[in-house]
Order: structure tokens, then C-alpha cells, then sequence
């Protein structure tokens, strides 16, 4: 979890601070024990270099170049070169910030009540730059027919409480979450699967990462989600694809193995409308972004 952002001069007056996430960690604390530490390390080697301070419960990483400094406070369990790229990243787009800025205008800026005056939102729209490069984002498009539980399945991801009465979506549905890995964002599109919408699936998965597949397991839906699989496939090549198998409380539905088997694809079977399938959700999504669950590159034939 990343706790902290901090850009000080080599004076140690703060330029930029941003804090994240639900820590007890008392903030202003934070910030002066990272000041002084930058500080005190000064007065040994002013020399421009990237390290790392490893306490038992907090990571510091910094970055000391030219006349600003920057670090990130974290807790023990993000990677040092992971933090190192983003902390870099951050650090030359403020440069490029801040080496157009006069000294008066850095001065007027009031950091502790984040309202620059600056171009109106010079340093705000910063921080907003800040907060794409350390928590970036993936996109992840629900598909299927209608009816099948698509947005059952969106709010049983995010923590929302799944709705047993069926209310079509009607166009798209997007919601953000923030997914406890490498301090992920996922941005879920919830796709109408009615047929006079489906037009808009092809445009909208442009830059999708992950896309959710989604079946009611009746024998009946499996052609059209097979043929939406292979839409997929054409549209979307290089796109993780997670197939689930919804409404196995139901009399009629086949198995995950069955359906796994006529689709040519790893299949999760659940019941979305039950929140002990959470879990399990959830940790194959965390499988996918970590790169340990691939699909078949083809389907094979069709088996009853």
C-alpha cells in the first residue's frame, strides 16, 4: 500500500504531497519524519541518486536530482524497483512542471489547502497525473446476452449489494475499483447485451484489458456466448478473458466442466447474486492481472 508522495526542494520545503489509502499512520507525522530524514541525509551526500530506506513496518524510497527531491512511503510489501519507476516518472513530469514556474509562483501556491493559483489548475491537474502513474488502471468489459447477470456480477466484484429482480442495462454501465494488487484500478464496463446494442461493442473494447464473459449456464444461451467469445477473440486478441458460468443454483444448468468444455475455456461457475462468491471472483481476477491465468488461443469443436 503506498502511503505517501512527497516533492520537497533541497531546503526541504514541500512542493507536492499526496496521501492514499486507509492507513492509521498520523499524516502529518509522516511528513515530518520523511522532511527531516531527507534533511539529515544531506548532510552526508548531496549527490544526485535513488534509494531505499527499509524500516520494519514502512518503506521509504527517494529520489534526489538537481534541486528537488521526491519520495514515496509505503508499507513492506511493494517492490523497491517497482516504486523506483513510478517515483522516476512522477519526478520528471513535475520537473517539467515546476522548471516552468517562477520562484513568485511557487511561493503563491498554498500547499496545505491543495488551491493553486497557478494557471487556474496547473499543480491540481498534476496531482491528477500523479495518481494515474501510481495507480494505474485496467479495463475490463462485461459481456453477454441479456439477462445472463452481467451487472449482478459488477456489483458482486465491488462490494455492492447484487439485486435479485432482473433491471436491464440499458446502454453502459462503468464503474471504478480499486483491486488490492500493485495498487490497481479497475474500470468495469457493463455492457446492455440486448441485440440493438451490441453495435456499441466493438468501438467500446478498444483498450479493454480483461473481458468477463458471462453465460446463465442454460443450454439454450451457450451458442450466442460462444459466438460473442469468438467476437471477442477477433476484436480483442491480446485480452484476458474470464468465462463465467452465473445461475448454478438453477435446476437447469450445466456444469463448469460441460460448459468448459464446449467453450474451449477456463470456466468459474457461480451465483452472483450470493456474496460467498466473492471471494473467489475476486482472486481469479487478482490471477489474471498477475499473468497466471491464460485462455486456449482457439475453441474446440463442439461436443454434447
Amino acid at each position: 500500500m503506498i502511503y505517501g508522495l512527497f516533492i520537497f526542494d533541497r531546503a526541504g520545503k514541500i512542493l507536492l504531497q499526496r496521501f492514499y489509502g486507509k492507513t492509521n499512520l498520523n499524516q502529518e507525522l509522516l511528513t515530518h519524519f520523511v522532511k527531516e530524514f531527507i534533511l539529515f541525509i544531506q548532510n552526508f551526500d548531496r549527490s544526485d541518486r535513488v534509494e531505499c530506506l527499509n524500516l520494519e513496518n514502512m518503506k521509504l524510497v527517494y529520489y534526489m536530482i538537481k534541486d528537488t527531491i521526491s519520495a514515496i512511503a509505503t508499507d513492506q510489501k511493494e517492490e523497491e524497483m517497482y516504486l523506483t519507476g513510478k517515483l522516476i516518472k512522477v519526478h520528471e513530469q513535475f520537473t517539467k512542471i515546476y522548471e516552468n514556474l517562477s520562484k513568485e509562483e511557487v511561493k503563491e501556491h498554498d500547499l496545505k489547502k491543495n488551491t493553486p493559483k497557478i494557471e487556474e489548475n496547473t499543480l491540481k491537474n498534476f496531482e491528477k497525473t500523479v495518481d494515474e502513474i501510481l495507480f494505474p488502471f485496467l479495463k475490463i468489459a462485461i459481456l453477454g446476452s441479456s439477462g445472463v447477470g452481467k451487472t449482478s456480477i459488477m456489483k458482486l466484484i465491488i462490494g455492492e449489494k447484487p439485486d435479485p429482480t432482473y433491471t436491464p442495462t440499458i446502454g453502459v454501465d462503468i464503474k471504478e475499483f480499486d483491486l488490492d494488487i500493485k495498487n490497481m484500478k479497475l474500470i468495469f464496463w457493463d455492457f446492455s447485451g440486448q441485440p440493438h446494442f451490441r453495435k456499441l461493442w466493438q468501438p467500446f473494447l478498444e483498450g479493454t484489458d480483461i473481458v468477463i464473459l458471462v453465460t446463465d449456464s442454460q443450454t439454450a444461451n451457450l451458442a450466442e456466448t460462444r459466438a460473442i467469445l469468438q467476437l471477442v477473440r477477433t476484436e480483442k486478441p491480446d485480452a484476458n478473458i474470464l468465462l463465467i458460468a452465473n445461475k448454478q443454483d438453477l435446476p437447469d444448468a450445466n456444469p463448469p466442466e460441460k460448459i468448459e468444455k464446449y467453450m474451449g475455456i477456463r470456466t468459474y461457475g457461480i451465483v452472483a447474486i450470493d456474496t460467498k462468491y466473492r471471494e473467489k471472483v475476486v482472486e481469479t481476477l487478482k490471477e489474471i492481472i498477475a499473468g497466471r491465468v491464460e485462455s486456449n488461443p482457439q475453441p474446440p469443436d463442439i461436443t454434447t
